[in-house]
């Protein structure tokens, strides 16, 4: 069964949409904008998790942010999911990858305390949810 809808963009992003589709190969925008709204929900599934998630944060941010460097360091070191992160610099930007996991509300709560850094530039999750343990009786 396929739903069809409708969906409005601005110019200048139909513009943009339809050249990379072309660039591509998508025969139809359709194709492409189905395949972007499959990825959607396979990269943000992970927020909707009930049991636990695992994965990596991308966070960059200006290397000259020395503050928020420093705020950010001291959140990754105290916050309970975090099982690792490393640092490397990127020309002016620094860069860190920071290894998750446990339960979803915690990862969660991670994530938006990143995003609320002042000067941290992109906080990019890839996460999947981990799948639930099944009990089995002895």
């Amino acid at each position: 069964m396929v739903v069809k809808t409708g969906i409005a963009f601005p110019d200048k992003v139909y513009e943009e949409l339809n050249r990379i589709t072309k660039e591509m190969g998508y025969t139809s925008i359709s194709k492409a904008v189905r395949d972007a709204v499959e990825l959607f929900i396979a990269f943000n599934k992970w927020w909707s998790a009930r049991g636990g998630v695992a994965g990596v944060i991308l966070v960059m941010l200006p290397r000259s942010a020395e503050q928020s460097q420093r705020r950010l360091t001291t959140i990754l070191s105290s916050a309970d999911t975090v099982l690792s992160y490393y640092y490397t610099s990127l020309g002016d930007y620094a860069i860190y990858i920071v290894v998750v996991a446990g339960q979803g509300p915690g990862v969660k709560k991670l994530y938006k305390e990143l995003t609320r850094i002042e000067g941290v530039l992109a906080v990019q999750p890839s996460l999947l949810p981990l799948p639930l343990e099944k009990t089995h009786k002895s």
